[in-house]
Parts: C-alpha cells; structure tokens; sequence
C-alpha cells in the first residue's frame, strides 16, 4: 500500500442497519471551510480521498452523517456508532461525514485523478 493511503472503515446507514465498508483512502488531519448551495457554511477537521470512484454506490455507499473509522475495524454496530466508535478508537480516528463530492473524468488523461471527496468532523 502507498504510504500516502491507508485502511478506513465506513459505516453507512442503510434504512435502520449499518453497513460496514473497508476501503483504501487517503487521509489528511485539516481545518476546511465547507459552503453548501443553502449558504451554510462549516469546518471540515479531516479530508478523506477515495479512489474507487467506479465502485461507489455499487460496491460500497457513503452518505452525510455516516461515520468513518481510521484503520480496518470490524465493529458491528446497531445503534450510536459515532459515540460508540469514538470511545472505542479515540475521537481522533473517528469522524462524521459533512461532505462528499464525486470527481469522475472521461478524459482517459485524468482518470487516474479521479476519487470520492469527504470533508468529516
């Protein structure tokens, strides 16, 4: 694995149950300034990059309010899982999706920098 990427686990509410996904991401600790199309703006402590863009939302689902967790964890939750994951791994390696944006490419030429963004808190 390149040093830059490492091991997460996303926990997506699906109806009343949560999935759990592993996947590969890049993860860096920041303070971003998010705007939405309503004018609400909030900070973001942590950018998650994703580089299946062909996979997402049919391998695997991420939504506003899911929570990811820094490393592979095989956790299952039924309930709270950002109480109970923060507790469990530290708030520090635990975070809640406020963002995601999907940069897909046609251009043969940049589709290696396609990926999933993920502001979380």
């Amino acid at each position: 694995m390149n040093d830059l990427l490492e091991s997460i686990t996303i926990y997506h509410k699906d109806s009343n149950n949560y999935i759990r996904y592993s996947k590969v991401a890049s993860v860096r600790d920041t303070s971003i300034r998010n705007r939405t199309n309503t004018g609400k703006s909030d900070n973001d402590n942590v950018l998650i990059r994703i580089f299946d863009v062909d996979g997402y939302k049919k391998t695997y689902d991420i939504a506003k309010d899911d929570v990811i967790v820094r490393g592979n964890v095989s956790d299952v939750i039924t309930t709270t899982p950002l109480t109970i994951l923060r507790t469990k791994y530290g708030k520090e390696n635990v975070y809640q999706v406020k963002s995601i944006d999907v940069f897909k490419f046609k251009d043969e030429d940049t589709k290696e920098l396609q990926h999933i963004k993920i502001g979380a808190i």
